[in-house]
């Protein structure tokens, strides 16, 4: 009677349960990895499609030492919203299609499959591309004109940092070998001089962008002013650069490729928020399909906290 059960299925699906864990886990490690939300104030617990962070501002006045009590000063509370995406992704996988594939290696000389070791593969290459498609939307997506992916639940930064918005803004130029350093030094010149004392500045360009700086850099003899840690360049997960002189990172994000902007401001001044408790895929078996079902979900959005104290170029 076991054996005639086993043979209903072409996957080990006692392993099904183990992986559904692994993979929530995954793709909240994908997620997180992603160049903003790595170096942004992170809201893990957010519900629903549109949450309000809040913030106190306090007005310090210093008086002269006296008797009695004279208050002066004021606290505003602050709010910011955060408008998020609730997305789901749907796939299913043949037994079948194993055969056309490397998988069919790991394959036994029968017609129905036991065995076959796919759900760790599947299911990274799921929560990396999801996450890709979520570090785009958080720098491009509009609602008024739409998302990069489907509807737009909420305004990348590219819509959020504007000089209407109240962001400093000076003209684009793409940096080169021979103006780069120039480019990226304009840039610090022009971030607000109330934020320039805190010590999470950034500036977030494309990746051929960062390639023109340390192009530039080399060639102005400033490579002696600038490392990158031997460790995580080797393994992808750090291409960053200080600004030489200055307390400024430059940070390369994939979001910004092909995208004629600088965003310059303190890191922690993005809000990056996400429901950390419905990251999960899951993966079920239809024995009278015979196919294995996967289903992402994910809630993911964007808010930015004073765009007065940022610099916008483009």
């Amino acid at each position: 009677m076991e054996n005639k059960k086993k043979l209903s299925f072409n996957y080990d699906l006692t392993n099904l349960p183990t992986y559904n864990s692994y993979g929530s886990d995954m793709l909240i490690k994908a997620i997180l990895g992603l160049t903003l939300p790595r170096y942004a104030s992170l809201r893990i617990n957010l519900k629903g499609t549109t949450e309000k962070v809040g913030f106190v501002t306090n007005d310090v006045i210093l008086q002269d030492m006296s008797c009695g009590f004279d208050p002066t000063g004021a606290t505003t509370q602050n709010l910011v919203t955060v408008d998020l995406c609730n997305k789901k992704v749907n796939q299913q996988l043949c037994p079948y299609d194993l055969y056309d594939t490397y998988l069919s290696q790991s394959l036994t000389n029968a017609n129905f499959q036991e065995s076959v070791p796919f759900e760790e593969v599947i299911l990274t290459d799921i929560s990396n591309r999801i996450a890709n498609q979520v570090e785009k939307q958080l720098w491009n997506n509009t609602t008024a004109s739409g998302g990069t992916y489907g509807n737009a639940c909420f305004n990348g930064v590219g819509a959020l940092i504007t000089s209407g918005n109240g962001a400093t803004q000076i003209a684009y130029s793409a940096a080169t070998a021979s103006n780069g350093l120039d480019v990226f030094t304009k840039i610090y010149e022009s971030i607000p001089s109330n934020v320039l004392h805190l010590d999470d500045l950034a500036i977030y360009c494309s990746y051929a962008n960062y390639r023109g700086l340390v192009s530039s850099m080399r060639n102005s003899s400033f490579v002696n002013l600038f490392t990158m840690d031997s460790a995580n360049a080797a393994t992808g997960e750090e291409w960053t650069l200080m600004l030489p002189a200055t307390n400024v990172k430059v940070i390369p994000t994939v979001g910004l490729d092909g995208i004629s902007a600088y965003y310059a401001g303190p890191s922690s001044y993005y809000m990056f928020g996400m429901n950390s408790e419905i990251m999960t895929v899951r993966s079920i078996y239809d024995p009278f399909e015979n196919i294995v079902k996967i289903q992402a979900g994910v809630t993911y959005g964007l808010g930015v906290f004073d765009v007065a104290s940022f610099c916008v170029c483009k």
